[in-house]
């Protein structure tokens, strides 16, 4: 946590000042529930869903908010009473709509599928929904999913292209300043877009994906969120497996909205706040969903284009890399490349992250080539960064036949001080081929 939380200071969390309270509750005859006790405390304090410690079968969620029984929303209830005991569920049975009167449409997210997944049937949906007055999207409960399939389903009722989100993360190892941003953006797809007036249900129990599917829709003129704040936990997050062989997860990646504001630990707050009880629950009556019904009847609402949603449109290199390779060769694709980022730097931006996840993309597709000449323009770029350093190595190996070259690539992958436990992987892996 001391080298790769990235919060200590967005949170308030004097990290130091725990060790000293928690530190002298630990000695050489600890029980491991005791110890299990224990770091569940100190845990407790940063308050945060993806922090999360397991030994066996005993699991402990920092986000205190969380812990307890979810107790202001039923499916069941939405589901009979005022569904009717009608509806449809998609596929995967991740998505459940329906109508609440002859004009009000009505969509559950149980939980955020694969963009690929939820493209599938997405269209098909919004289609058939397409001539309500309004829509009801209900992500209360949902605990997060895919980051792409959030996306994905806010580009169904968007406007144009908006920026949302940006999470940064660390180049050059543990400790150092977040300074690579991911770029988010929600923007027309598919053939169907709704533009009519949307009310989003929330709760704090809407978690991760939810969290980040709250930003994405604020964004948008014509959505209307209804409830509570959202749970607050936005970063990516990784498993770490301590020294007994307990998990530990964390964040590992900083995120913001499109004004640069930090939500973390704070969640997403409605345009309109509305709560439900356990008795208005048990009583039959669900008064968010109501007055979101309420607000639809109204005539629902249309508010101003967001603060700060246009004011970096900008291109991802690595997508366009992908594209231009497909389209018109990866030679074609390298100038292209090149020549953005010296006549327009300002209007394009080169992800780390995006780079791993398009290079395994390639690999996976046998596009060999394509994915050898994208690594050596992330190697200018980010030249202590493993994975990159990792795959181009192996490409050098396997494909180019410059065991020389690739030699010296994993000389410098050997010497780098690893954060995660995935690059400690890849310096093993280095250190082995160097001994060969």
């Amino acid at each position: 946590l001391n080298s790769n939380y990235p919060f200590f200071d967005q949170q308030g969390i004097d990290w130091n000042a725990l060790y000293k309270v928690y530190r002298p509750k630990v000695s050489p005859t600890t029980s491991d529930d005791d110890l299990f006790t224990t770091l569940s405390n100190m845990l407790e304090h940063f308050n945060s869903g993806h922090i999360n410690l397991e030994a066996g079968s005993k699991k402990f969620c920092s986000n205190v908010r969380t812990n307890a029984k979810m107790e202001d929303f039923s499916w069941k209830l939405v589901r009979d009473k005022y569904l009717n005991k009608n509806f449809k569920s998609s596929p995967d049975s991740l998505f459940y709509y329906g109508w609440l009167n002859n004009d009000l449409a009505y969509m559950r997210i149980r939980r955020f599928p694969p963009k690929e997944t939820l493209e599938k049937y997405i269209d098909n949906i919004v289609g058939e929904l397409n001539r309500a007055k309004g829509i009801v999207i209900d992500m209360r409960g949902n605990p997060g999913g895919n980051g792409f399939g959030v996306a994905a389903l806010g580009s169904r009722f968007a406007d144009r292209k908006r920026l949302y989100l940006k999470n940064f993360n660390r180049v050059g190892g543990a400790n150092k300043d977040f300074i690579n941003p991911t770029y988010y953006y929600i923007e027309p797809l598919g053939p169907v877009q709704y533009k009519g007036p949307v009310i989003l249900l929330q709760n704090i129990y809407s978690e991760s994906g939810s969290d980040d599917f709250a930003l994405a829709m604020r964004v948008l003129p014509n959505v209307t969120s209804v409830g509570e704040s959202t749970g607050g936990c936005f970063s990516n997050y990784y498993p770490e497996k301590l020294v007994n062989g307990w998990t530990l997860t964390m964040p590992w990646s900083y995120a913001v909205d499109q004004n640069d504001f930090c939500w973390e630990g704070i969640g997403v707050p409605p345009d309109l706040r509305k709560a439900n009880t356990k008795e208005d629950i048990a009583a039959g009556n669900d008064m968010v969903l109501e007055f979101g019904i309420d607000i639809l009847k109204a005539g629902g609402h249309f508010g101003k284009a967001a603060d700060g949603s246009l004011k970096e449109i900008k291109i991802s290199l690595v997508d366009q890399f992908i594209a231009t390779s497909a389209a018109q060769g990866v030679d074609k694709a390298i100038a292209q490349f090149e020549e953005a980022q010296k006549k327009n730097p300002e209007g394009y931006y080169f992800s780390i992250q995006e780079l791993q996840v398009s290079v395994r993309g390639l690999l996976q597709s046998e596009k060999n080539n394509e994915a050898f000449r994208l690594l050596q323009l992330g190697e200018k770029a980010f030249p202590q960064e493993p994975s990159t350093l990792y795959f181009l190595a192996r490409l050098y190996e396997a494909e180019e036949k410059q065991p020389e070259r690739a030699k010296l690539i994993w000389q410098r992958l050997a010497s780098i001080k690893p954060s995660f436990p995935w690059e400690r992987n890849l310096i093993s892996e280095a250190e082995k081929s160097l001994k060969k």
